[in-house]
């Protein structure tokens, strides 16, 4: 008598069931990082950029300035046309999220960190690793050993404008 098998038993196919699930689980968790660590990427650099664009419109429109008499009004000038300018001359929309601060110790670009709880604080654990090699700062001193403020339940990440 020959004893000819026809597909697979049950135990079979919950082990590779198993098997299938525990290694999407895994993906699960290293897309997660991964993604993390491109939203952190992508916020330094783009406070780069606004730092660089904040600078090289300020050097070539020095005069605006003049005639200010507080930091609201440079402020104000300032904020509107650097964001104008970005806007005009990218293809992509800036942020909302990103803005331009004029206070008592200097000039900032800041990011308002946004999401969950969990996002942010994932977000923060990133952002803090690269914090003093890239110059982040709470967006209202210099001081490199705060990398970010928290008020109004708002999470503020910045770079100072030198």
């Amino acid at each position: 008598m020959k004893n000819s098998r026809k597909g697979f038993t049950l135990v079979e196919l919950l082990i590779v069931i198993v098997v299938i699930g525990i290694l999407s689980a895994m993906m699960m968790l290293s897309s997660t990082e991964a993604v993390t660590s491109a939203k952190a990427s992508n916020i330094v650099s783009n406070l780069r950029n606004l730092k660089t664009a904040a600078l090289a419109y300020y050097v070539d429109h020095l005069d605006a300035a003049e005639g200010k008499t507080t930091a609201d009004e440079i402020s104000k000038t300032f904020k509107d046309d650097v964001l104008k300018y970005l806007k005009a001359s990218d293809s992509q929309t800036v942020d909302s999220n990103y803005d331009i601060v004029v206070n008592a110790s200097g000039w900032f670009v800041t990011y308002t960190i946004s999401g969950t709880d969990t996002e942010k604080t994932a977000i923060q654990n990133k952002l803090e690793g690269r914090a003093k090699s890239v110059g982040l700062c709470d967006g209202k001193t210099p001081n490199k050993d705060t990398y970010y403020s928290e008020a109004n339940d708002k999470t503020v990440v910045g770079m100072f404008v030198r």
